[in-house]
């Protein structure tokens, strides 16, 4: 054997036999990283990615408030971050060279046009819907929406509205919110409740959640985190989604929140079947939605559909508001059967001045904020940094928002 042959056979053996030892060289184990990643990017690429290309995502915009501390950790996973606050303009500088951008529900700012984010590769949202930055100028085209993934903030809510929900239903049962108010206006000790004449003193001021029936409409994060919220008060929790199936979560899991499995529900119901969600909603004493805005959701529910509810039924939305007209709840409200109302969502939104649902003596409206709690951007954040974690290496962001569906 001539020395370039022995050469040649030392050096195919060296790479046949390197994976097997922990001291193989670094050109060696830069070369087994290049095969795993290009494995990544086939993946990545048959779910829509970038061209066979690994995108570097070396540059950042935050256009959300985030804490010093988070902010210090952002900073250590990009070369150049440029932080922009709620009222400032974006700069066409930085958006020009921003590869990655975190930003609220309604996307990139409208001044920023789609030629102006040449770079952009992945736009990191604060908002479980997508509805409202999918129609932003930067990212309303089709050639945006090929070239750019978005991803949805759903999961990191499971900490926030879920608590709104709880809250909300209690103080409907036990009409918390109407004592409040009377104590502070009149100043007085009385039990009554004027606003609800039928209630008078001890008896029947209240309802108990022992043994009542949730109807969860979307069994997404926030569903599934009240549903496990739900059973320490011996609710019985049903589901309704789009095919009546039970599913996994297989999406941004706080631990030690929600349904992983899908295990809560009793029973689950379809939206697309009209007998099925007849049955869901008039099993359910307290109807919670929590959907997106999307061509199937929108004005789904209707007075028609509320009167197949139980007699005092409640119903809470913290989904999007155009679920349901504002007309058909106050309809429902002064015929039956519902007996008290909860939205931070509304139909429109905002809400005109002195709308009728603002001194409905049944409805309690918070103005969207149900998700708004301390370190609330933080944990998006988390997110968007695992997000660019798993872009970088070939795979596809968690929550990669589908724009034919809206979410």
């Amino acid at each position: 054997m001539t020395k370039t042959s022995c050469t040649l056979f030392y050096t195919i053996a060296l790479f046949a036999v390197a994976p097997l030892f922990s001291f193989a060289s670094p050109q060696i184990q830069r070369h087994q990283q290049a095969m795993t990643v290009s494995h990544l990017v086939s993946e990545h690429n048959a779910d829509g990615g970038h061209n066979g290309t690994v995108p570097s995502l070396e540059t950042l915009i935050i256009s959300v408030p985030v804490s010093a501390e988070k902010l210090a950790e952002v900073k250590t996973h990009f070369k150049t971050v440029h932080v922009f606050g709620e009222d400032e303009t974006v700069t066409k500088e930085a958006a020009r060279e921003a590869e990655v951008w975190y930003c609220n529900w309604f996307g990139i700012p409208k001044e920023i046009e789609y030629e102006d984010v040449p770079n952009l590769k992945l736009v990191q949202l604060t908002s479980a819907g997508a509805n409202l930055a999918l129609n932003s100028p930067a990212l309303r085209n089709e050639e945006a929406r090929k070239k750019i993934d978005i991803s949805s903030a759903s999961g990191i809510h499971a900490i926030s509205i879920p608590q709104w929900i709880i809250s909300q239903t209690i103080s409907l049962y036990m009409h918390l919110y109407l004592q409040t108010f009377n104590m502070r206006t009149n100043q007085t000790w009385n039990r009554d409740i004027p606003q609800l004449p039928q209630h008078k003193g001890y008896g029947s001021s209240g309802k108990s959640l022992y043994g009542k029936t949730a109807g969860l409409l979307g069994y997404g994060h926030i569903a599934r985190e009240t549903a496990r919220l739900l059973k320490a008060f011996n609710v019985n929790v049903i589901a309704a989604n789009s095919n009546g199936q039970k599913r996994g979560d297989d999406g941004y899991i706080i631990p030690g929140t929600g349904d992983a499995d899908g295990s809560i529900p009793s029973a689950y119901y379809s939206t697309s079947d009209e007998e099925s969600f007849k049955t869901f909603l008039s099993k359910s004493d307290i109807l919670i939605a929590s959907l997106p805005s999307t061509p199937q959701t929108r004005y789904m529910l209707n007075q028609k559909l509320f009167s197949l509810l139980p007699e005092g039924a409640i119903f809470l939305n913290v989904g999007r508001g155009d679920l349901v007209k504002s007309e058909d709840i106050l309809a429902a409200l002064a015929s039956g059967p519902l007996s008290g109302v909860a939205l931070d969502v509304t139909d429109p939104e905002p809400l005109p001045d002195n709308h009728p649902l603002y001194s409905h003596p049944k409805v309690i409206i918070t103005p969207h904020t149900s998700a708004n709690v301390e370190g609330y951007f933080d944990v998006g954040a988390d997110l968007l940094i695992e997000n660019v974690r798993r872009v970088r290496k070939g795979g596809k962001a968690i929550n990669k928002v589908d724009p034919k569906r809206g979410y």
